[in-house]
């Protein structure tokens, strides 16, 4: 497996950057995935996905395409999606030049908050050369009571006041952060039920970046992923995005935790990525 870094553009001073992970001879690429990682959108960075799945799509054929973006609430989530929109634009006028590939398909794939962005622009950035989108426990809708509640679950953990949150944000954006670092912010924001505030301007806007049941309707052909026993991504959001997408698959797995995937000990995660694959290949024989 080859790994390049790519830059796709810059904010302020800031170097957004893409890691390609893809075979030696790139002549007999399916397609590529754009990947978007998770973290809430204020920590995370793009190369979190474990090897072992990157290995198991590179055998299969998917090149992967990791890809920053800059993080809240050092930006707002108008900064984010214009970002992401550069990427896909760079993969577009690069990918024969640049990155070698025959074809420019490409599926959105993205964990968590990565899939949320990846509802959000398949359904207002949707090209031709997108082929799906792929979404592992993540969520369309930002009205969802259970973001804007203090949340049960994190409220077992030792309580991280607003004003020690605040001390964890920069002067300037930034593009990824550790978990070490930044959880805090996240776990406080959805302790007191004000993390959205670190991503939108104010209140009317989780309405704007959330997706209507025609946007759903509308959607290209989608894979989503979710536990029954998420704590912090209620399953209800992919329950009922696969009662409303007219071409989906959908992958529920029992009682593990939001990113059941990350435990590559657990069999499951293994078996959703065979069945992603699966997949992908139907899709594309299709499209």
């Amino acid at each position: 497996m080859i790994k390049q870094e790519f830059c796709y553009s810059r904010l302020n001073d800031l170097d957004l950057s893409m890691t390609f992970y893809s075979v030696p001879d790139n002549s007999s690429t399916k397609a590529t995935l754009l990947y978007l990682h998770g973290g809430g959108l204020l920590y995370g960075n793009r190369d979190d996905l474990p090897e072992a799945y990157c290995q198991l799509l590179i055998e299969n054929g998917y090149n992967l395409l990791t890809i920053d973006y800059p993080l809240a609430p050092e930006v707002k989530l108008s900064t984010i999606y214009s970002c992401l929109q550069e990427s896909i634009t760079w993969f577009l006028n690069n990918y024969q030049t640049t990155l070698g590939l025959r074809n420019p398909d490409y599926f959105l794939f993205g964990r968590s908050a990565g899939g949320f962005l990846t509802y959000l622009l398949s359904a207002r950035h949707h090209l031709l050369e997108q082929k799906g989108l792929i979404s592992f426990y993540g969520y369309y809708d930002l009205t969802n009571p259970a973001f804007s509640q203090p949340s049960s679950y994190y409220n077992q953990f030792p309580k991280v006041a607003p004003m020690a949150a605040q001390a964890m944000i920069h002067s300037k954006p930034i593009a990824n952060a550790s978990i070490n670092e930044r959880f805090s912010l996240y776990l406080s924001g959805r302790q007191f039920g004000n993390w959205l505030s670190y991503l939108v301007n104010n209140p009317s806007e989780k309405e704007t970046y959330s997706l209507t049941d025609t946007e759903l309707t509308k959607l290209p052909a989608a894979f989503l992923a979710h536990s029954s026993a998420d704590q912090d991504v209620p399953v209800e959001a992919s329950r009922i995005a696969e009662s409303k997408i007219p071409n989906v698959t959908y992958e529920e797995v029992e009682k593990l935790p939001h990113d059941f995937d990350s435990d590559l000990t657990n069999g499951e995660g293994h078996r959703v990525y065979y069945a992603l694959i699966k997949w992908l290949d139907q899709t594309l024989a299709t499209s």
